[in-house]
């Protein structure tokens, strides 16, 4: 009850704010789409009483069919019959009779028109004695062809006989076109579609013909043109005779698609669906009968019929408890990330991705669910692959809830198969412990071991328990085994697609940013290698804090390698880059010091964008200077203000950090490893008790400056973290032994020689004449070393504030 109020509390105050409200509607959105689908892949109870196939054994009771049904053919052998049928439907061809009385008149009308234009021309070129071409030209426009120059002589040499001529082209003609329509021109060219047979019709009367009987256009004019050829007496009179043939001629069987449909129509529905009756109370199959082909007709028709009949009317109970089982389950794990995995609960993106991985295994199961095979195909279900993303995406504790989400709900819709779910869970959580500390990509493929072990186990189990034979036992242990080669596989490609669409920042993509050779890393070390050891210092402190507290231990790590990038724009205005006595901020005021100072988080975000730094880890940058203020040169502004009132205010916001605070526990980390490692790097006669005490003054002053307040660091957690830094920077900055100078017997006798020599005047004494101005050099520039000596100290002092 007291969870139930607590929800009802967290909810009411949501819906006070408009962004929270649209967040809970995208969240309700995933819920009810995962809901939706997972009802759909549920199947119907009887769906799983009647699993069989051809061969396999009927374990259920006796089945006496409750009522009379049809016994419907098998869908192959029923297509098969249609195939049939169709072929034997013979295209309908429609004759239409006037095309041949239209044909010959055309025919008639082009040679009469030839005939005019040739006499006509004749007498124009007799005239004119002369044959000209274009005059021709002018009088054909008409005519569907032209003749050819030869073709004008020819008739023009016998221009006497031209009537003759023509008269005699159209009687033969006309006699081809009588033949060749008796027999029929079919409008679609054989060469391109042979029918056998086809079905001409005469308005009420249909005979049949087969298609070399009658002639396509191809073919009606080679025959045309063979009488010609063999008739007329030159060439150029059949050529011409051709040519009014081809103007002329067109097809009289049009080939008519509504009328060859409907017979194929009609021959589909004369075929009979059924093939004998099943009598109320006749017996359908026994227990323990092998199911044969008949005997599988009968089932699959007894289905059938229950369908017609309404008998599954009740469908909607099944959709209901269908969607109660699975919110139960899905509850269950969305409070726990609504309880122990806030961050993920409130990322609507990552509650998709999730969403998503739920779907892929619910098709999957689905999939290998209404394969009619006697084969354990459903040890084919990919879990281990969602066991291993969610492992690498987030964790391993939400691996496992969500490989038991998983698991019960695909065993659901394999009808609530406890042997699947119970192997699901073991192979799921054995992938999930084999990459919870992934350091490489390869690293994924060791996870087939422990996917087969989870599998294998679990099978050899309930096989003894359910004593199956061994050929059934190494069966499913086959299709484990082919499972847990393709898991990794394909949980490897999935990774890639989801980092590069979700942006996901995996554990894997830190470890790649964590390797020091890394371009950006190497480019630091380049220009600010001041800024590159105190980083890499930053991230092994982190780190080891970080793995103290059960936080990311490679985020907290890889955020102190980049968390200073920005200074590499301006390296020498900043200490630990500083080359030479003088710093660069001697010239300048101490409010554009401290812009410059601050600039660098602004420059850092940048570069990592430019760079495709994660997100996750550009919040380092800003993050780890939180809204502290850049206490030196605030103090120094107040100094020149005491000594010279300034024209403008000195304001304390114009030197802080914009921020802003840490708002994870690495970023918190990172935070409090710059401020000790600056501040302890300049005490002197270090000894642990000094650094011990450095360390927490640091810790106690970000905590009561109130940096830590949103990065939930709780006061176990700095203690473990001081224990942390203390064990590292002693490590660091431990004492080393100051060796007595020692003597050698050369050195003595080389100091000796030059006594000698000394002595003898052979030399001057060097030591005499140099000591006073050597001495005399050094006191005179004693203020100044020491001044420039007081200033790098004050500045390292302040590292923790000014975090260059």
């Amino acid at each position: 009850m007291q969870i139930i109020l607590k929800i009802k509390e967290k909810l009411s105050n949501s819906f006070d704010n408009e962004k929270i409200r649209s967040n809970i509607l995208v969240k309700i959105s995933i819920g009810l789409v995962i809901l939706m689908f997972g009802i759909f892949f549920f199947p119907h109870p009887n769906y799983l009483e009647y699993q069989y196939s051809v061969g396999s054994i009927w374990l259920a009771k006796d089945l006496d069919a409750p009522f009379s049904f049809p016994i419907y053919k098998d869908p192959k052998q029923y297509e098969q019959e249609k195939r049939e049928a169709i072929k034997s439907i013979y295209p309908v061809f429609q004759r239409k009779s006037n095309v041949k009385l239209e044909c010959i008149d055309s025919l008639k009308n082009t040679i009469k028109q030839l005939q005019n234009i040739i006499n006509h021309f004749n007498r124009w070129s007799k005239t004119h004695n002369e044959i000209d071409s274009t005059k021709y030209t002018e009088l054909s426009k008409t005519l569907p062809f032209s003749l050819t120059s030869n073709e004008l002589e020819y008739f023009n040499i016998r221009e006497k006989n031209v009537n003759v001529i023509f008269q005699k082209i159209e009687k033969i003609l006309t006699s081809a076109f009588d033949e060749v329509f008796t027999k029929g021109i079919i409008d679609k060219g054989k060469s391109k579609q042979h029918y056998p047979t086809i079905a001409i019709r005469d308005k009420t009367l249909e005979e049949l013909s087969r298609s070399d009987e009658v002639f396509d256009l191809e073919e009606a004019f080679n025959a045309i043109y063979s009488k010609i050829s063999t008739t007329l007496e030159t060439n150029i009179e059949s050529e011409v005779a051709i040519e009014i043939c081809k103007s002329a001629l067109r097809p009289n069987l049009i080939y008519d698609q509504n009328a060859t449909d409907i017979s194929i129509k009609m021959a589909i529905e004369n075929i009979p669906r059924t093939m004998g009756y099943v009598l109320a109370n006749e017996r359908i199959i026994s227990k323990n009968e092998i199911v044969t082909e008949e005997v599988k007709l009968k089932l699959d028709s007894y289905r059938r019929a229950k369908d017609d009949l309404g008998i599954y009317s009740d469908r909607w109970k099944h959709w209901l408890g269908a969607g109660l089982h699975i919110s139960v389950i899905l509850g269950l794990f969305t409070l726990y990330l609504f309880f122990f995995r806030k961050k993920i609960f409130h990322d609507n993106i990552m509650l998709m991705l999730i969403g998503i991985i739920i779907l892929f295994e619910f098709i999957i199961a689905y999939f290998f669910l209404i394969i009619q095979t006697q084969e354990p195909f459903q040890y084919l279900i990919l879990v281990p692959v969602a066991s291993m993303l969610v492992t690498i995406i987030f964790d391993s504790r939400v691996a496992f809830y969500g490989t038991v989400t998983i698991a019960f709900l695909i065993g659901g819709i394999h009808g609530n198969d406890y042997a699947l779910t119970l192997s699901s869970i073991m192979a799921g959580g054995l992938a999930a412990y084999s990459v919870r500390d992934i350091r490489n990509r390869t690293q994924i493929f060791r996870s087939m071991i422990y996917i087969f072990l989870g599998y294998g186990i679990s099978i050899i189990g309930l096989s003894f328990e359910q004593l199956d034979k061994p050929h059934e036992m190494f069966t499913k242990i086959s299709f484990s085994l082919a499972n847990s080669i393709l898991s990794p596989v394909i949980a490897y490609l999935f990774l890639i697609i989801f980092e590069r669409v979700f942006r996901v920042t995996t554990d894997l993509t830190l470890l790649e940013l964590s390797d020091l050779n890394h371009p950006l890393l190497q480019e630091l070390s380049e220009k600010t290698p001041g800024t590159f050891n105190h980083s890499v210092i930053i991230g092994n402190l982190a780190e080891a804090a970080a793995e103290a507290i059960g936080a990311n231990a490679i985020l907290a790590k890889v955020g102190g390698y980049y968390h200073d990038i920005g200074k590499m724009n301006k390296p020498e205005y900043f200490v630990e880059n500083q080359v030479g006595p003088h710093s660069r901020h001697s010239r300048l005021k101490p409010r554009m010091s401290a812009l410059i100072i601050a600039s660098h988080v602004k420059e850092g975000i940048e570069l990592g964008k430019e760079k495709g730094l994660p997100e996750v880890v550009l919040d380092f940058i800003p993050q780890h200077h939180g809204t502290t203020r850049i206490s030196y040169f605030y103090d120094k502004a107040l100094k020149q203000a005491a000594k010279r009132p300034p024209k403008d205010e000195i304001r304390e916001e114009d030197f802080l950090y914009p921020g802003p605070k840490p708002q994870t526990k690495e970023a918190g980390i990172v935070m409090l490893a710059d401020s000790i490692e600056a501040s302890t790097r300049t005490l002197t006669d270090l000894t642990p008790q000094k650094l011990e005490t450095a360390i927490d003054n640091m810790i106690k002053h970000r905590f009561m400056d109130g940096q830590l307040d949103e990065c939930d660091l709780t006061l176990r957690d700095l203690t473990k973290i001081k224990e942390a830094f203390l064990k590292i920077l002693l490590g660091t900055h431990h004492q080393r032994i100051k060796y007595p100078e020692i003597q050698t017997t050369e050195t003595r006798q080389f100091d000796g020689k030059i006594e000698q020599l000394v002595e003898q005047r052979i030399l001057p004494d060097i030591s005499k004449e140099s000591k006073p101005e050597i001495s005399e050099s050094v006191n005179e520039n004693l203020p100044e070393v020491k001044q420039e000596q007081s200033l790098n100290l004050e500045e390292s002092k302040d590292k923790s504030n000014q975090n260059p």
